[in-house]
């Protein structure tokens, strides 16, 4: 007679939906209630079900009509409105956790996903460093603690930790063109993020790290879900369809334990992002010093081959990695006005910083024509041009591209 049916809600918010279904509801009530009501103790009862499943002279189209229905809520038929009432005192979908929910949450041993409703990515990648920082490891067992994040970031470009934004990104650029500058806490290369991109996190022991090991899964999930498409692994790990990088990678070692985080282009517009990143040579531009070098590569979004919105590619992961683990891990929700704690708000202000945006790079040694500056936690070392020892290097920048030290045909 009645019945639910629990099944995966495909959004990008990835919540879990519950449907109650009806084999019929006619006039007649859905079992026998002809009883002698004078004789029978449960006559009250059988009243009372006989009134909610027989219309009482009501036209079907009215048999649901009653005082919890909105007048601004017209269903299609009264399975629909049952769902809808059912829905709303049973709410099953994943619920967005407090901060301190997410603290026990991720201090207990066990698995779980997160899925991050905020498109900050200082926020973001502070809930990542903080699951990173307080996943428990106990030496000498088995690591059964495996956790994977998505975030879906808004527009910014963002490098690694141990790269120079000013070698990397037109930052005047990305400023006018509304994208927010972001260096990670790991390392790898420049991207650059939009809301067509997800970012997902997949958090493991250090000894059960392997580079390759996450985007493989990845892959074969993506080939199962669309048979025929030609996705696969480069020699560096990263994810390619049809000869087109679709997904970049970066990883981070440490307290014994490694995360792999990647990207993956769903529908993002790559169009926007020309003119962000820098090519590998400028004339009359030269760096040297400790930053790690961008690779540079053709990219496409995985939507022609089938994948609509981020939120394909998020259910896609998820039962993928349920599946690989054999486990109905659990999927929570967090949220940067509900889901804050001390630490991760620390974390997000400290990655939104000047301090850790502009000063905490690699030091470098860069060349205008015969000019040379070489620059130390942000601030100019020495330099051929007199004067120039002590500044910032980020007014110096400021100066030269309007021109302040002559006509170098250039910008920084």
């Amino acid at each position: 007679m009645f019945g639910i049916v629990r099944g995966l809600k495909p959004a990008c918010g990835l919540s879990l939906g519950f449907k109650i279904y009806c084999r019929s509801l006619g006039s007649a009530p859905p079992f026998d209630l002809d009883l002698d009501a004078q004789n029978d103790k449960f006559s009250d009862l059988n009243n009372m079900y006989t009134e909610m499943f027989t219309n009482d002279g009501l036209e079907p189209s009215k048999l649901l009509t009653s005082s919890s229905k909105s007048a601004t809520h017209i269903y299609d038929s009264e399975v629909d409105e049952l769902n809808a009432e059912f829905t709303e005192t049973y709410d099953f979908s994943p619920k967005i956790i407090c901060g301190q929910e997410l603290t026990k949450l991720v201090e207990a041993p066990g698995r779980f996903i997160i899925q991050s409703l905020s498109n900050n990515p200082y926020y973001n990648l502070a809930v990542e460093d903080y699951v990173f920082k307080n996943t428990p490891v106990v030496k000498g067992h088995t690591f059964l603690n495996e956790r994977l994040l998505f975030y879906v970031n808004g527009k910014c470009a963002v490098i690694g930790k141990n790269q120079t934004p000013w070698k990397e990104l037109f930052l005047q650029n990305c400023k006018s063109k509304g994208y927010r500058y972001v260096r990670r806490l790991s390392g790898g290369g420049a991207v650059v993020h939009d809301l067509g991109n997800v970012n997902y996190s997949y958090l493991t022991s250090r000894d059960a790290f392997q580079r390759e090991y996450f985007n493989q899964k990845i892959v074969g999930w993506l080939k199962e879900a669309r048979p025929g498409t030609q996705f696969d692994l480069n020699e560096r790990g990263d994810i390619h369809l049809d000869g087109f990088k679709v997904s970049g990678s970066a990883f981070k070692i440490a307290r014994g334990k490694s995360y792999h985080h990647g990207t993956m282009l769903v529908d993002s517009d790559l169009a926007s992002f020309r003119g962000l990143l820098k090519p590998a040579h400028i004339d009359n531009v030269s760096w040297s010093g400790g930053s790690v070098d961008s690779v540079r590569s053709r990219v496409k979004n995985i939507q022609g081959a089938g994948f609509k919105k981020t939120g394909d590619f998020i259910d896609i992961c998820v039962q993928g990695f349920r599946t690989t683990l054999q486990e109905d891990v659990p999927l929570y929700l967090i949220d940067e006005e509900i889901t804050q704690t001390d630490a991760i708000m620390a974390t997000t202000g400290h990655l939104a910083s000047d301090e850790w945006l502009y000063d905490s790079g690699p030091k470098f040694v860069i060349a205008l024509g015969r000019e040379k500056l070489s620059v130390e936690k942000g601030l100019i070392a020495d330099s051929t041009i007199p004067g120039l020892a002590g500044q910032h290097f980020t007014s110096f920048v400021e100066s030269f591209n309007k021109g302040k030290f002559g006509d170098f045909d250039v910008n920084i």
